[in-house]
């Protein structure tokens, strides 16, 4: 895991928010501050398994860790509950559904490279629009919005502005604001379900 790099945080006034969004650093409860990055979650198969609970909910577009089971291979590897999971193996399972993402999961028998975000980054790199990968373990990570201009792109699926670069911010045209919308829409739309299936779907590993 990456070491944080503190001292960019200001020290915070009583009763301040924890969380410094433009900074991209939060705050834990009596610990230091520490970067809002994804983790490289690597899981070795032990006897009873890797020792996790997978989820989705058809509420919200997503896999996540439902449980962690205390002293198994996932809670080694420092996987834990409500985390949001990015990559399998290197590979972006986004917009997959459960089924798909268990495939993934049970491709290598003994081992698993599960990229995941807690939910405060989650939502830093949602704010970004931004797609964490396995570079923003260690890598630079993305601006934040500043002065109305974009964020940086890095893993973004937003086209930059053609203007930018000659110091103009224009107003985007009508056809990229539909661009945006459809792809907003496409990034927000929950996987399909089977609708014979319960709310929630799970599995165990």
């Amino acid at each position: 895991m990456a070491r944080s790099r503190t001292s960019m945080l200001p020290a915070s006034a009583p009763g301040a928010p924890p969380v410094n969004s433009q900074l991209g650093l939060t705050q834990d409860v009596n610990g230091p501050p520490r970067e809002l990055r994804p983790r490289l979650c690597h899981l070795r198969r032990g006897p009873q398994g890797y020792g996790f609970n997978l989820h989705s909910d058809k509420s919200r577009p997503g896999q996540y860790i439902r449980s962690v089971d205390p002293g198994s291979p996932a809670s080694h590897s420092g996987l834990r509950a409500q985390d949001r999971l990015i990559e399998v193996n290197g590979q972006n399972v986004e917009g997959l559904r459960h089924a798909e993402v268990v495939a993934r999961i049970k491709a290598q028998e003994d081992e698993a490279r599960l990229l995941v975000v807690d939910p405060e980054t989650d939502e830093h790199f949602k704010r970004l629009r931004v797609i964490p990968t396995e570079e923003h373990v260690e890598g630079p990570l993305p601006s934040p919005v500043t002065n109305g201009t974009s964020p940086a792109q890095d893993g973004s699926t937003w086209k930059r502005d053609p203007f930018q670069e000659s110091g103009l911010h224009l107003s985007p045209t009508a056809a990229e604001a539909k661009e945006k919308a459809r792809a907003t829409r496409v990034n927000k739309r929950a996987p399909q379900m089977d609708w014979n299936r319960k709310r929630e779907i799970f599995s165990n590993f």
